[in-house]
């Protein structure tokens, strides 16, 4: 950031206009009646530069349950804008539609969004939102009460797994009796939802980007909810007609065997490890029946660890050069040693080089003055880098602080709380303290308010400690009591989280995906499998895409069958031709769905304004791809501009000249 940048910004954190005048139309209650539009506070924290209520808004677009019966219940889907970056925007904007099912996309505009879309920001709006049993709009199936009498079982992560298919038996029917319609929760559904939140949001023309599941979910809405569509751009897709849980164990086979095929076709990588295949199988035996044992300061390496150095080594985020260095991690393992795995994990090979190691290759070119310029203007770049990271965090911190002075938040919500937990923690008993844990947890589905606070406290805390907490309360501000109820959500959410993401999967995927997936199909993909060990995955995931149980939790939920041409991932003749920028991002070198996806989609012959690209080395969501240019995508006339696939064989190589 410049430094009129930073002034600009924290000048408009200091004196934020309303919601009404950057945002009109959503700030009035949306732009069709029908669909009703409410805000509320985006989620925290936010990227550095953002403003609410002048660069980012945050609500709830209100939508039948079924929009095939407009008068009957209603749900709330929380959506965030990220406006444009120019005073004359493109009409159209871009709404990214998030993965999953159930992934959600408002809780991460800074992790995510704001990242992976900020390039659009120089000409549209980006909007985006969390889809039905997604996100922050999952509360509308969290059974809450299942949970808050399971929370003994929720805290023991080493026995849930057969208490599971009680707790969702007792969880959909809790949402059965609270009115849900859990049929309605399905992709036909969810694209409705896409054309009413635009629609609620004031837009009349826009463009989708869909990643994963989100594909899945483009392609429906080019189908049932066509209006206003511009372009789609559809990345590591999942069409309808993919067996997708069934198979999802084969793309980290073949990122197994990218690995060894290109090894094999380097002179360099071929030379120091002949025989790769064999010893990553020999390698997958030992681990299985003798794990090398925790030490170093590191957790035991056993083969759900040689898995994951397969699954995760082009996971956004994960550790750089990891592919490079996998024949050397193996063939250590193969001896019983760590180092370069150590290496790897300790953040080694991300550390960046200081001036004297970026100048090392041109010692020899330079004079004594030019290496002193050079290496001072490195220096003094590498700080101010490091100056950008800080003021980044200085930013976000006096957003956030900004915001619950706003609120009238003060530091004595977290009195109030330390003050209830230090005063059960003193009972020493474990019913006192599961009665009172549970009763806290429920006021994360309760409005805020102060006499819902003095009762818990006056029933479930010790006698002495009433009345200097009920003092304590009588001092807190309306904010400082949402507060409270506020860090009691996030906090009894982080405790339900693992189980809600496999519920708010399987609230789409079981009601439409079974028995299309089948317990059978999936067998005889692990039955097939090249490299067996790759089944142990199974045992390590939490969510239940590639496990067994997966099909038998699905007898909770009701069918919504998706056959024939329906499952077919071709959209027709017209709507194709309304969407010129119809793209498939490969997940070539990762996770993608199953083979021979791509291809078929691809040469779909309705499929005519469509262009094909794939970048090696990169797994699922490519656009989060640092450098990734797709500027095409948003303008139908364009050629494709693709950055070329880079080579694994070349980084294989520079990482075995150079062992660490």
């Amino acid at each position: 950031m410049t430094p009129d940048q930073i002034i600009a910004t924290v000048m408009a954190l200091l004196s934020a206009e309303p919601a009404a005048t950057s945002f009109p139309v959503i700030a009035s209650g949306g732009a069709k009646a029908e669909y009703p539009v409410s805000l509320e506070a985006c989620p925290r924290p936010l990227p550095a530069t953002e403003i609410e209520g002048k660069t980012v808004i945050c609500g709830r677009v209100d939508v039948p349950e079924s929009h095939e019966n407009p008068e009957g219940p209603r749900i709330a889907l929380s959506f965030a804008v990220l406006k444009a970056h120019t005073q004359s925007p493109a009409p159209d904007p871009l709404i990214y539609l998030h993965g999953g099912p159930g992934g959600g996309a408002v809780r991460d505009l800074a992790g995510i969004v704001v990242p992976i879309f900020e390039g659009h920001r120089a000409r549209r709006d980006v909007v985006t939102f969390d889809q039905r049993a997604a996100g922050i709009s999952s509360d509308m199936v969290t059974c809450f009460s299942t949970f808050e009498n399971s929370l003994v079982d929720l805290f023991q992560r080493d026995t849930l797994g057969s208490k599971l298919e009680d707790i969702f038996a007792k969880c959909t029917g809790e949402l059965k009796q609270g009115g849900r319609n859990l049929s309605a929760y399905n992709t036909v559904q969810n694209a409705k939802d896409v054309r009413a939140v635009m629609q609620a949001l004031g837009y009349g023309d826009y463009n989708i980007y869909g990643i994963s599941y989100g594909t899945k979910l483009a392609l429906e809405v080019m189908r049932s909810a066509p209006e206003g569509v511009r372009s789609v751009v559809i990345d590591s897709v999942f069409p309808p007609n993919a067996r997708a849980y069934d198979t999802n164990i084969l793309p980290v086979q073949e990122g197994v065997q990218q690995v060894i095929t290109q090894c094999a076709a380097d002179a360099n990588c071929t030379a120091a490890f002949p025989d790769l295949e064999a010893t990553i199988q020999r390698v997958a035996v030992k681990l299985e029946k003798n794990p090398i044992p925790a030490a170093r300061g590191r957790p035991e390496i056993n083969v759900v660890t040689l898995i994951k150095l397969f699954e995760d080594r082009n996971a956004f985020g994960h550790w750089p050069n990891t592919t490079g260095h996998i024949p050397l991690i193996v063939t250590e393992w193969d001896r019983g040693e760590t180092g370069t795995y150590d290496a790897l994990a300790s953040g080694a090979t991300a550390r960046a080089p200081d001036g004297g190691e970026l100048l090392k290759p041109f010692a020899d070119k330079l004079t004594p003055d030019q290496t002193v310029i050079a290496r001072l203007l490195l220096e003094g770049a590498i700080g101010a880098k490091r100056d950008e990271t800080f003021t980044g965090y200085a930013l976000r911190s006096l957003s956030d602080s900004v915001a619950k002075s706003a609120q009238g938040v003060s530091s004595l919500a977290q009195r109030l709380d330390k003050a209830m937990t230090d005063a059960i923690v003193a009972t020493r008993s474990k019913e006192d303290m599961l009665r009172f844990a549970s009763a806290y947890a429920a006021l994360a589905r309760q409005k805020p308010e102060r006499v819902t606070l003095k009762a818990l406290i006056e029933a479930h805390l010790p006698a002495a400690d009433i009345a200097p907490t009920l003092a304590l309360l009588d001092q807190l501000t309306d904010g400082d009591v949402a507060e409270v109820f506020a860090a009691v959500s996030k906090e009894a959410r982080t405790i339900y989280k693992p189980i809600v993401d496999m519920l708010d999967l399987m609230v789409v995927a079981c009601t439409e995906d079974i028995p299309f997936n089948t317990p059978e199909q999936m067998q005889a993909v692990v039955d097939g499998l090249k490299f067996k060990f790759l089944a142990k995955m199974r045992q390590r995931r939490r969510q239940p895409l590639s496990a067994l149980p997966f099909h038998s939790r699905s007898a909770a939920f009701p069918r919504f069958p998706r056959c024939g041409e329906k499952r077919h991932p071709d959209v027709g003749d017209v709507r194709v031709q309304r969407y010129p920028d119809l793209n498939r991002r490969g997940a070539a070198g990762g996770r993608g769905p199953e083979p021979g996806h791509s291809t078929r989609l691809s040469r779909g012959r309705t499929c005519g304004n469509r262009v094909f690209a794939m970048r090696q080395g990169h797994r699922h969501g490519l656009c989060r791809t640092p450098g990734c240019a797709f500027g095409h995508r948003l303008h139908p006339d364009a050629e494709a501009d693709i950055h070329p696939a880079v080579e694994l064989n070349s980084r294989l190589s520079r990482a075995i000249r150079g062992r660490p």
